[in-house]
């Protein structure tokens, strides 16, 4: 097998990324979500109420970048914030109604997208990938 140069990854994950933003906001637009909202209201229906900078950890995001984000989903119904009671710098955020309807869409998305990724792997090539893949991103979350 040939050697992957570091450019090929860079450009494999590139097209990987961009493709996946594409087919969200396609798959998204007539729900009234972007490819960026899609993430957190997934996070926040998965979990329910949580305070606003475990985003931060989950999504490996600065303050101010999801900060704006809640701004936009709590302007458009998808999320309600208010101040965590034991914590006065804290920010508990829960989902709403509208997000909680809008969740198995998204979930729905996801998946096929998924499916889509991988559909010439088998399962034990799945499983490869994935795992793969969770030691790739811890690598680039730690540097």
């Amino acid at each position: 097998m040939p050697d992957i140069s570091p450019d090929d990854i860079l450009k494999m994950t590139s097209v990987i990324h961009r493709k996946t933003q594409m087919y969200l906001n396609e798959e998204t637009k007539t729900l009234g979500v972007t490819s960026g909202q899609t993430p957190f209201i997934m996070i926040i229906c998965e979990n329910g109420k949580m305070v606003q900078n475990q985003f931060c950890e989950i999504l490996d995001m600065d303050k101010s970048t999801v900060a704006k984000m809640m701004a936009k989903l709590e302007a458009n119904g998808y999320i309600t914030r208010s101040p965590n009671p034991k914590d006065n710098r804290s920010i508990d955020v829960s989902p709403t109604s509208k997000s909680q309807e809008l969740y198995p869409l998204l979930k729905k998305i996801g998946e096929e997208w998924s499916l889509k990724l991988t559909k010439n792997l088998t399962v034990s090539e799945k499983t490869v990938f994935v795992e793969m893949l969770k030691k790739v991103t811890e690598n680039a979350v730690t540097m």
